[in-house]
């Protein structure tokens, strides 16, 4: 059958909530906050807008001539398209033809419109919402009043959604890409952990060698992963240095098969008292460490002609899961849910920082 992709069919992936942009950035793209802003999502051209206080998310092309309605503009509870001036309501059905207000309107006049929420100051869409089984992916510092949460301006990628979560995940590449800035380059092997799947989640824990020779700001310590299929992944790092807990909350939109908006969230104790900047800055170098170097794997897709290790376990059970979900939705609803919900535990007890949220 010769080498294959990871993911050969994306439509899956519509049955996810994805962000696609920050609020801060939607609201700086209007003087009043309300759009439109343009967004791509698995190929898909999104308008998103404001609509009478309601953000709304719909196809970006008028039904008409095919303008994009993101260079139109928001007047009330209507989004207007740029070139004859039709009108759209929250639900994508046009209200007004100005050129022939009195003629009927047909029913085909309507554009798609998106499930759209937004949450943790991000912007998320489902383009497919005909199963309802799947959630915004979790965080677990939302509504902690201990934690200062931090929403960054996103990141752009020339990699897959599934290299970005990858590089996030895999333990090995610390002493190799961040020796002295994040990780000990003495310490290249690393552990082999259990690993379950819960809720929609990969979970598992990895404790990083304490006495590392890494600056004060590295987050060492205790990493408890809940990673949201599937692209998030929820970090809470409790750290050796100081004890306090760090939460990063990484999440990749994949605007296509090849290229990736990433979004991190960060929070850390309020008791803390420090500035934002050096913590922003300190992401940012991670991520410039990290960055050259997945956007050199090629191809920018996963094929299954890689070759794995022992130590690649959790890129494997993430393969394996994906994979599963893609042939899991075309057999259909039911099949996708057990697919995704049904826990598969590996480790020998339920570990308390990773099940508490089971229920």
């Amino acid at each position: 059958m010769g080498v294959r992709p990871l993911i050969e069919n994306m439509e899956f992936l519509r049955h996810f909530w994805h962000p696609v942009a920050t609020l801060d950035e939607f609201e700086k793209a209007d003087p009043l906050g309300n759009g439109p802003m343009a967004v791509t999502l698995l190929d898909e051209k999104v308008v998103l807008a404001r609509l009478d206080g309601k953000m709304v998310a719909m196809k970006d092309q008028c039904v008409h001539r095919s303008a994009k309605l993101s260079g139109g503009k928001v007047q009330g509870d209507q989004l207007q398209c740029p070139y004859h001036g039709w009108m759209y309501n929250a639900e994508g059905k046009c209200t007004h033809m100005p050129a022939c207000p009195t003629q009927k309107i047909s029913s085909r006049a309507k554009v798609a419109s998106y499930e759209c929420e937004m949450k943790y100051g991000l912007i998320w869409v489902r383009l497919d919402s005909s199963w309802n089984v799947t959630e915004i992916p979790y965080f677990s510092v939302a509504d902690d009043p201990r934690m200062k949460i931090v929403v960054q301006e996103p990141y752009w990628w020339n990699a897959s959604a599934p290299r970005r979560w990858e590089n996030f995940t895999d333990f090995s590449h610390f002493a190799f890409v961040h020796p002295g800035t994040l990780f000990d380059p003495n310490n290249a092997e690393p552990p082999i952990v259990p690993i379950d799947r819960v809720k929609g989640q990969l979970r598992f824990v990895y404790d990083t060698p304490p006495g590392m020779d890494v600056p004060d700001q590295a987050p060492i310590g205790n990493f408890t992963y809940h990673c949201s299929m599937p692209f998030t992944i929820n970090l809470a790092v409790q750290k050796y240095v100081g004890k306090n807990l760090h939460v990063l909350f990484n999440v990749s939109c994949p605007v296509n098969a090849k290229q990736t908006k990433n979004f991190l969230i960060f929070a850390r104790e309020k008791s803390l008292n420090d500035s934002d900047h050096p913590h922003i800055a300190f992401n940012d170098l991670v991520f410039a460490e990290d960055q050259p170097v997945i956007e050199l794997q090629w191809p920018e897709e996963i094929y299954d002609d890689e070759l794995s290790v022992v130590t690649d376990k959790i890129s494997i059970q993430y393969r394996k899961w994906i994979k599963e979900l893609e042939n899991a939705h075309a057999q259909g609803k039911e099949a996708f849910e057990k697919a995704l919900l049904t826990p598969v535990l590996e480790s020998d007890r339920m570990h308390p920082e990773l099940h508490a949220v089971a229920g």
